[in-house]
């Protein structure tokens, strides 16, 4: 099983920073909840949590539909461009409400 798909590596490399960027957006939610104690921070936290398990099982699915399911090769290399754009996306957006959520 190889991973020398460009298109798929560039998509992992956003998805992996977007589950970072969540990490880092729960922790500045949960201290906010901890001052707070409001059911929007907690809110938020529950957002953050599902954003995560999100993005994890995107990494996942895409890694084992390609890696063990061989009939499925040639959709997922259609489809990793479309992707790495969506991750791309993601990681812009996600990167700007940590930026304005840490202040």
């Amino acid at each position: 099983m190889s991973f020398d798909i460009f298109w798929m590596n560039v998509a992992a490399v956003f998805a992996l920073s977007n589950v970072v960027l969540v990490v880092l957006l729960g922790a500045v939610y949960f201290q906010s909840w901890r001052r707070i104690r409001s059911s929007i921070t907690a809110s938020l936290i529950l957002f953050a949590f599902f954003f995560l398990v999100q993005n994890i099982v995107v990494i996942v699915f895409w890694y084992n539909l390609y890696g063990f399911v061989p009939e499925a090769q040639s959709t997922v290399e259609w489809a990793a461009p479309y992707l790495v754009l969506v991750n791309l996306f993601e990681t812009v957006a996600l990167g700007n409400l940590v930026r304005i959520s840490w202040r």
